[in-house]
């Protein structure tokens, strides 16, 4: 038998339609994934004060919506960059934006990778089998 650890999600994403649709493209994948599902910004930069703290292990990987209510994708990724952690974090913007605008912003504030929504269970696999094989941000 061979030992496939499960990797660690963190859903930043404000329509439950979305968050649905990700969980259901992830059971696609055939791979061990845990999901924690956050639903706006102000969460998420809650459960990353409390991941700092070291009361919660680190996600090995974000998706990162940028519409989402309290504060937006951007100021959420723009925070996370601002920390001064050892702990490494894989974000991953997952947008309905195309807009090219909305990419280059995104890269420029440190985002690992850009997907646009519906993502496909082919792409998402092959996004978490890439970072399955960097290992976990944890042991970087």
């Amino acid at each position: 038998m061979v030992f496939r650890p499960t990797l660690q999600v963190l859903l930043v994403e404000d329509s439950e339609d979305d968050a649905f649709f990700f969980r259901w493209t992830l059971r696609k994948c055939d791979m061990p994934v845990e999901v924690v599902h956050v639903a706006d910004g102000g969460a998420a930069i809650q459960h990353f004060e409390a991941v700092f703290a070291g009361h919660r292990p680190p996600p090995d990987v974000v998706f990162l919506d940028l519409k989402i209510p309290t504060f937006s994708g951007f100021e959420v990724l723009e925070w996370l960059r601002r920390q001064a952690r050892s702990t490494p974090l894989h974000v991953m913007v997952l947008s309905g934006s195309e807009h090219a605008n909305d990419v280059a912003r995104a890269q420029a504030l440190g985002a690992d990778g850009y997907l646009v929504k519906p993502i496909s269970p082919e792409l998402l696999k092959d996004h978490l089998q890439q970072l399955a094989l960097r290992g976990s941000p944890a042991s970087t």
